[in-house]
């Protein structure tokens, strides 16, 4: 029986969202498979790829060029700073002592965000999601953000945090996101409605950033390759103001997919919609292949093609195997509140 195309699904998903998980990442738009090469050999299950098959890069590895405007500091900060109808709006740019080697990108992304963020900030959660992008040459880069409190103020700011593979080594470069309003009233709300607007300076800064080698995959053929599952659910009570009766309508689906070493893959699909105790349910299955180009999935299906924009394959915080994924026709865009919205976290099941 083919997916249910009950409107419900659609209302519901638009105005709840998947509730399987949300990243309060700050984000900007992906290079969508911009850069060509591929790597040589492919790397370990749950692991950076480590074929260093690709192109050399910067000289040297790494090059920060902050865009014009930016001003910069004694210390080696960038701070940017405007007014929008009253509000300050600013963005901070500063380096981190690089880490030497390549090796375990994200666990020492995660490690470096609690000690040296949660040092410096309040609200820092520990196991943050890891994902990956390219920086402007296409070189890789692993990265986390989120929305975090000032020690001395608690002012809300949102800070990201990437590490750049350069060379033999991966360098840190943190942006601060900030937000003032006159005289205080209600600046923590108005500053969650300012991320997406002082974001696109953040991306403007990311294009200056410059890595090495250029060429690998976003993610290699063996992070792929297993089982996995996504599922998200998303319900509304109603209420007759008149009778007091209550009415519930719901949507859940859940999708597995079967990614074999040998580019076959398997695909599952069975969700359900509509007024509890009277839903529909629906299912679909497909199979064929799939193979990964830069940073996009592709799964050529007997049915049909899907392409998924690959946004990371980090470790579940109890240490399953995870694969981030943003389907095409949704923007692919990783501005502020995108990748909770859209991304599903695909979680391996065996």
């Amino acid at each position: 029986m083919a997916r249910p195309k009950n409107p419900l699904v659609w209302i519901l998903l638009a105005v709840g969202g998947a509730c399987a998980f949300c990243c309060t990442g700050t984000l900007g738009l992906m290079a969508l498979g911009f850069f060509a090469g591929d790597s040589d050999t492919p790397g370990t299950p749950g692991a950076v790829n480590r074929a260093r098959g690709g192109s050399p890069g910067e000289p040297g590895g790494f090059a920060f060029d902050a865009p014009q405007g930016w001003k910069a500091q004694e210390d080696g900060r960038f701070i940017l700073e405007w007014t929008e109808q009253g509000d300050t709006l600013g963005v901070e740019a500063l380096r981190l002592p690089a880490l030497p080697g390549l090796d375990d990108a994200e666990g020492r992304l995660a490690r470096l965000w609690q000690e040296r963020i949660g040092a410096d900030w309040n609200g820092v959660q520990p196991n943050p999601l890891v994902m990956r992008r390219f920086m402007s040459n296409g070189a890789r880069a692993f990265f986390t953000a989120a929305v975090v409190r000032a020690k001395n103020n608690d002012r809300s700011f949102r800070v990201s945090l990437y590490l750049v593979e350069a060379g033999d080594r991966l360098e840190p470069l943190v942006f601060i996101q900030s937000f003032m309003t006159p005289g205080g009233l209600g600046e923590a709300l108005s500053a969650s409605f300012s991320w997406n607007r002082s974001y696109a300076r953040v991306e403007e800064a990311l294009k200056g950033v410059r890595g090495s080698p250029v060429g690998l995959p976003l993610v290699d053929d063996a992070e792929v390759a297993g089982h996995f599952v996504y599922g998200t659910s998303t319900g509304a009570q109603w209420v007759n103001t008149y009778t007091g009766a209550t009415t519930m309508t719901a949507v859940s689906y859940s999708i597995e997919y079967t990614f074999g070493a040998n580019h076959a893959f398997q695909y599952k699909y069975a969700g359900a919609s509509g007024q509890v105790g009277a839903m529909k349910f629906g299912s679909e299955d497909d199979q064929g292949t799939w193979s990964v180009k830069h940073d996009v999935l592709t799964l050529t299906g007997a049915n049909r093609t899907r392409r998924y924009l690959l946004i990371g394959a980090a470790r579940s915080p109890e240490g399953k195997r995870t694969l981030y994924l943003m389907r095409e026709g949704q923007g692919w865009s990783l501005a502020p509140g995108a990748i909770g919205q859209d991304g599903e976290l695909y979680v391996a099941a065996d």
